[in-house]
C-alpha cells in the first residue's frame, strides 16, 4: 500500500559523529564534527528508505527538505535532498542546543567539574548552561521553526533534519508535555518521526524510527 499523508512532518536526527561514539556534549558551536564513517552509512541508507517512501512512483511525495546549519545536520540533509530530488533548505532555529562551557565534554567531566548543575538543569527547563542555552530557550525558536515550516507547506508533507533536542521538543510540544521530559526521551542517528494533521492540529504518528539501518539494502 503506498505510504500517504495528509500533510505532516518527518523529524530526522543527523547521522553518528565521533561525539555520538564518546557520548559528548555536542550542540551547535565548539568542535562542529563531521558525519563518521558510521554517520555516513546510517546517512546513506536513510536517504535509500527515504527515497523508496516518499520519491518512488508507489510513494507519497515530500514537499521540501529544510534542515539546520550545523556541520552534521546539513551533510546528512545533503544526501537525503538528493535521494528525494529537492533543494535543500536551510533553518538557523533548527540547530542543536547550545551547550556552552560543556560543549565537547562527556557527561562525567560535566559532573566531575560543575557539581550538581547538570541534575539541576535536566530538573529545570528555564537553566542555562553556563554560556549557552536552556531546554525552554530552545523549545521557541524551534517551535517557531516548526510553525514556520507548517505554513509554508500547508497541505504537504515536509522533511527536518536537525537534532536530539529539536525533535525531542517538537515531539513534546505535539503531546502538550513538560519541557524537561526530553531529557528521558531516546532518540537514534538518523531515525524518523513523524507528526501527521489529525483534526487541524499536528499528532504523534510514529517516533525513533530507525528500522532503515537493519535492512538489507
Amino acid at each position: 500500500m503506498p505510504h500517504t499523508l495528509d500533510g505532516g512532518l518527518l523529524l530526522v536526527r543527523h547521522g553518528a559523529t565521533a561525539h555520538t561514539a564518546e557520548r559528548r556534549f555536542s550542540g551547535c558551536t565548539g568542535q562542529n564534527p563531521e558525519l563518521s564513517a558510521i554517520g555516513r552509512e546510517q546517512a546513506r541508507r536513510l536517504a535509500a528508505e527515504l527515497r523508496r517512501r516518499y520519491a518512488e512512483p508507489s510513494g507519497a511525495r515530500v514537499a521540501a527538505v529544510v534542515c539546520s546549519p550545523v556541520r552534521r545536520a546539513r551533510e546528512t540533509a545533503e544526501a537525503v535532498a538528493e535521494a528525494l530530488g529537492l533543494p535543500l533548505e536551510v533553518d538557523d532555529d533548527l540547530r542543536e542546543i547550545d551547550f556552552g562551557d560543556w560543549e565537547g565534554r562527556t557527561v562525567e567531566d560535566v559532573q566531575a567539574r560543575y557539581p550538581g548543575e547538570l541534575a539541576a538543569w535536566r530538573a529545570d527547563a528555564t537553566l542555562r548552561t553556563p554560556g549557552g542555552e536552556s531546554v525552554a530557550d530552545v523549545a521557541r525558536r524551534v517551535r517557531t521553526a516548526i510553525r514556520r515550516l507548517s505554513e509554508r507547506h500547508h497541505g504537504a508533507t515536509a522533511l527536518a533534519v536537525s537534532h536530539l533536542y529539536p525533535v525531542r521538543l517538537s515531539v513534546l510540544d505535539t503531546l502538550g508535555a513538560p519541557l524537561e521530559a526530553v531529557h528521558r526521551m531516546e532518540h537514534d542517528p538518523t531515525a524518523v518521526s513523524e507528526l501527521r494533521m489529525r483534526d487541524g492540529a499536528l499528532a504523534l504518528w510514529r517516533y525513533n524510527d530507525s528500522a532503515h539501518l537493519s535492512r538489507d539494502d
